[in-house]
């Protein structure tokens, strides 16, 4: 059992050099990871008017979660699919989707179209996030990893914190559809160069006949059908909690999830997600701390922005405003990673990371139209540090937590619970500032707008949210084994 007293990262692991090669192919998974992150928070500055060309209040919420739950469908498939079909295979597989999607976002006339290729963008972009970490792991030796996963992380939490700030610069100089055109051709290129350079390492080629017979396909149906059906039915605005929606989707959602555990517990025989794993508490308190953390920085990622633009900000500045939260990411990520690989502990950093952003979180829950505008800088600075330092850390606990061998399914149910809580936390906020704001048109007769106080009031609930899951998340974070 590995202590803090003991390193977790064995130097005898250390016995391979990184073939240069096999260095660009993970760079251009690399580059397609920062594509998707940012294509799943780059609808945050862009929303607003999308929804306004094609006439479509509604359309605000669905185009962030349209991607989200395409997102979530796929990262809990990706590391049995992937290690059937191949990590090569399938990353290219996905960056073709991921490629399409965008372009067709960009393109699109119609509401639906737009909804259904945020969708598509989405599978492609879970894809392609999750494969690039087995790419890694399959590629770099154990004591390296610590360094190489801050690195990849970097990509990751930079992409999903400059999201916003890509889509507003862009959308001002070329306009909105350009920011997913654009990333089109980059993700193919990169797509190319994964399909060139990285290696396959199956320990056999098998006809493909033979890999469709190892696929659970009941696992894999009754999964995603539980997981869309559940973000269908949390993604609802209004005042009324029970709807038509609500009260059909959810129940049936957790239904087909109790079925999918009976699947994998008792009958699959490839499981896409061992039962077993969870019996550590190390894996359970990784999973739910990425869980409530990602409630935390979706929630924030989504209405820190309409609170610059309730202060009157273009959506140009604020994106700028938001670059201490790329900025902050990259330095957690860089750091954590650096000092994990030097001294092969993670055990400070598991505590710390999500106490930045429950700090973070605090702060904005008393931003008023009055607070310096340094204030916020420094909570979003703290935010993306602590999330881009709790991605690293988390990531290699959960690595040394389970044997190789299930490296890629305990990191598919990893990202499960990630992308899961993006979903969540978005929609949660979203529900409860739309309440808010219908709360305040019912009492008074008049529509709540940017600049009234009940819009503050209703970001302050938001605020307050995504403040309760950073704390969840603090909590969950010290039953991390060291």
């Amino acid at each position: 059992m590995t202590t803090e007293r003991t390193s977790l990262l064995h130097p005898a692991d250390d016995d391979t050099r990184l073939k240069p090669t096999v260095a660009v192919g993970i760079i251009c998974t690399w580059i397609v990871t920062f594509l998707a992150a940012a294509d799943s928070t780059i609808t945050s500055t862009l929303s607003a008017t999308i929804a306004n060309e094609f006439n479509s209040p509604s359309l605000v919420s669905w185009l962030g979660t349209g991607y989200l739950i395409g997102l979530t469908a796929t990262q809990p498939l990706s590391g049995k699919l992937s290690d059937i079909f191949g990590r090569r295979e399938t990353f290219c597989f996905a960056s073709v989707m991921f490629t399409f999607g965008n372009l067709i976002s960009g393109l699109c006339r119609s509401k639906i179209v737009i909804i259904i290729a945020r969708l598509v963008t989405g599978i492609g972009g879970g894809g392609c996030i999750s494969i690039a970490t087995f790419i890694l792991s399959d590629n770099i030796p154990l004591r390296s990893r610590g360094f190489w996963q801050g690195i990849s992380s970097v990509w990751y939490t930079a992409g999903m914190a400059l999201g916003a700030v890509i889509g507003g610069a862009t959308h001002d100089v070329f306009g909105w559809r350009w920011a997913f055109i654009g990333i089109a051709p980059i993700s193919f290129i990169a797509g190319i160069g994964v399909a060139i350079f990285v290696p396959d390492h199956r320990q056999r080629i098998e006809s493909f006949g033979e890999m469709l017979s190892r696929v659970d396909f009941a696992g894999a149906a009754t999964l995603v059908s539980s997981l869309v059906l559940l973000l269908i039915g949390l993604n609802h605005e209004g005042t009324q909690i029970v709807t038509t929606l609500f009260a059909v989707t959810v129940p049936l959602g957790l239904v087909l999830l109790g079925v999918f555990l009976l699947i994998e517990w008792r009958w699959a025989k490839e499981p896409i997600i061992p039962m077993s794993m969870f019996r550590q508490r190390t894996v359970v308190a990784v999973c739910l701390t990425a869980w409530f953390a990602s409630m935390t920085a979706y929630a924030n990622i989504y209405y820190v922005p309409l609170y610059f633009q309730m202060l009157g900000y273009s959506t140009s500045r604020t994106g700028l405003y938001l670059l201490p939260d790329g900025v902050g990411s990259g330095i957690g990520s860089a750091l954590v990673g650096v000092m994990i690989g030097v001294t092969g502990r993670y055990g400070v950093f598991k505590y710390t990371m999500p106490a930045l952003m429950v700090i973070a979180s605090a702060g904005f829950m008393f931003v008023t139209e009055h607070t310096h505008w340094a204030l916020p800088e420094i909570y979003l600075l703290c935010k993306g540090i602590g999330m881009g330092g709790a991605v690293t850390t988390l990531i290699l606990a959960l690595l040394h937590a389970v044997p190789h061998k299930q490296h890629a399914t305990a990191t598919s149910a990893y990202y499960a619970f990630r992308s899961t809580g993006c979903t969540i936390g978005l929609s949660a906020a979203t529900a409860i500032f739309s309440a808010r704001l219908n709360e305040h048109a019912v009492t008074t007769g008049t529509i709540c707008v940017a600049g009234d106080a009940c819009y503050l009031d209703a970001l302050h609930r938001a605020f307050q949210l995504a403040f309760g899951f950073a704390c969840a998340a603090l909590i969950s974070s010290f039953f991390i084994e060291s």
